[in-house]
């Protein structure tokens, strides 16, 4: 059976084929189109810098050594208006007495202990750092992130304007150590790029938990985390997500302003890190559930059409060529993206990654069917 089509026969598998692949293939470089926008967004234009008031909310249990670490350099940023909020949760291992001890040469630092387990430990750490806080803006930062130098907190506030209330910024695996640092580094850096794409689009969507940031006023306003206490954990990304729309979001893509994660990778981190992916995306809008679903079945169908005429069509060097200049392209700006966001030696296997995505998310959503919560990410 052969199909005419502008004076050409195909059959019929060669013709959907190409159908697949054309449409694939559009898909996806308007993907790429929304990246490229989101990475020369967010120039500084010759104006005065906002340096809007900060609160950076670090919520900790048994960190000391992290703590110790991480808060000499945040107390010290160069910075007019900021203070340091550290939640003390439940810690047994001498923190208050850290704590107490930087406090004493510190005016810009302040601290709230949590002495009782509760059902919603997250939750509650975060609500109380923000009862504790006085600035405009609050940051979020954890025990294991560490920060470049004493201009982060400047740099990251420019972006933080008077017409904006949600701000997301990346967080790299660079620092971190064990056998599943290069997994989460490319499942991370990927959604990353994702949302800062969708917020072309008004779809941003959160990540990470840490290194987010929004305004103290907007959270009491809306009651906290009382619309989202039945998730078990990422109370903080899904107020993000409530809270933010493409007018009053921006998604920082300078690479000043990322910070690192220092800890272990393990197995169940980087299945703990896919299972609360897959538990905000139920949560997200159906705008944002699409634009995740519609690049994910793309890259398969583009993968899988173009193996389909690889063995039925005559047509091949023009597909090939065709797949190459998008393959090419895709490259070329996701190259510049890294070092927009101030990451490294991911290509090429990022983009072999990412052709497997889809099956990847497949794999993970069984595991969590069969996986129990092993642990609260804090």
């Amino acid at each position: 059976m052969a199909v005419e089509f502008g004076g050409f026969q195909f059959s019929i598998e060669e013709f959907i084929g190409l159908v697949v692949f054309g449409l694939s293939f559009l898909v996806q470089l308007f993907y790429l189109i929304l990246l490229i926008k989101f990475i020369f967004s967010g120039k500084q234009k010759n104006k005065e810098p906002n340096l809007p008031s900060i609160s950076i909310v670090v919520t900790s249990r048994n960190y000391l050594e992290q703590l110790r670490e991480l808060l000499p350099t945040l107390l010290t940023q160069d910075y007019p208006d900021f203070e340091i909020v550290v939640v003390d949760d439940c810690s047994t291992d001498g923190t208050d007495w850290l704590l107490a001890e930087l406090k004493i040469s510190h005016g810009n630092l302040k601290t709230t202990k949590i002495i009782q387990e509760t059902d919603f430990p997250n939750a509650l750490a975060i609500t109380i750092g923000v009862r504790a806080s006085s600035k405009v803006w609050l940051v979020f930062l954890s025990p294991l992130c560490r920060i470049p130098d004493n201009q982060w907190l400047r740099d990251y506030a420019q972006r933080l304007e008077p017409d904006k209330e949600v701000s997301i910024g990346y967080m790299h695996f660079n620092q971190a150590t064990g056998n599943y640092k290069s997994w989460l580094r490319f499942e991370n850096f990927t959604s990353f790029l994702l949302s800062g794409a969708g917020q072309a689009c008004g779809l941003a969507m959160p990540v990470f938990e840490y290194n987010m940031a929004y305004r103290r006023e907007t959270f009491l306003d809306l009651r906290g985390f009382a619309a989202v206490l039945d998730s078990p954990f990422s109370e903080n990304e899904l107020f993000i997500n409530k809270i933010g729309n493409r007018k009053n979001t921006v998604v920082l893509n300078n690479k000043t302003t990322p910070v690192a994660f220092t800890g272990e990778t393990e197995w169940i981190d980087l299945v703990e890190f896919k299972k609360k992916q897959l538990m905000l995306r139920r949560k997200f809008s159906a705008g944002q559930r699409f634009f995740r679903t519609l690049n994910l079945i793309s890259r398969l169908t583009l993968t899988a059409s173009l193996i389909l005429l690889l063995i039925v069509s005559p047509l091949l060097y023009w597909i090939l060529g065709i797949w190459g200049f998008l393959l090419l392209f895709e490259m070329t700006w996701i190259g510049v993206a890294t070092k927009k966001v101030g990451e490294k030696n991911f290509l090429p296997m990022l983009l072999i990654y990412k052709a497997f995505l889809p099956f990847i998310n497949i794999y993970f959503v069984i595991v969590q069917l069969f996986t129990g919560q092993k642990r609260k990410w804090k």
